[in-house]
């Protein structure tokens, strides 16, 4: 039987998950290793949703065998479920990911957003950002001009 550590989302939501799964995250691992858990550990600015999924990665990567071609497809599966939510949502995640120090997962989602925008028009990411085009015309026009080289 394994040792169960307690994650608090910053949104007040507890998880129980196995050690093994808690120790992916080198943060968590360190907090662990000082004796700081008694009344579990409290994960600041990762909301309870975006602590679900990197929980969900953890546990599959702990959880995988030798079958290095069975947890790619699940990660390359499970990027597409982080795609398909809102944006905020996945990027909460992402965020997560990078505060908590677990390289794979950041990774993944570095590489998903990367996906998102290649072969893709300023426009087109602007909209799939919801990026609010801040330029006059005048000051996009001469940005234009400037860096043409990026918009071939």
């Amino acid at each position: 039987m394994s040792k169960k550590i307690t994650l608090k989302s910053s949104d007040g939501i507890s998880f129980q998950v196995d050690e093994a799964v808690a120790l992916m995250s080198p943060r968590i691992k360190r907090m662990i290793e000082d004796d700081r858990t008694g009344n579990g550990i409290t994960i600041p600015n990762v909301n309870s949703a975006a602590l679900a999924k990197v929980i969900e990665y953890c546990k599959k990567h702990v959880e995988a065998n030798a079958d290095d071609t069975e947890l790619k497809a699940w990660d390359l599966d499970f990027a597409r479920a982080l795609e398909g939510l809102d944006k905020d949502a996945f990027f909460a995640v992402a965020s997560a990911a990078h505060f908590l120090n677990i390289g794979g997962l950041f990774d993944l989602t570095c590489k998903t957003v990367a996906e998102m925008v290649r072969g893709k028009t300023v426009d087109q990411i602007r909209d799939i950002f919801h990026i609010k085009n801040d330029y006059t015309d005048a000051e996009e026009a001469k940005m234009r001009k400037e860096n043409a080289w990026a918009f071939e």
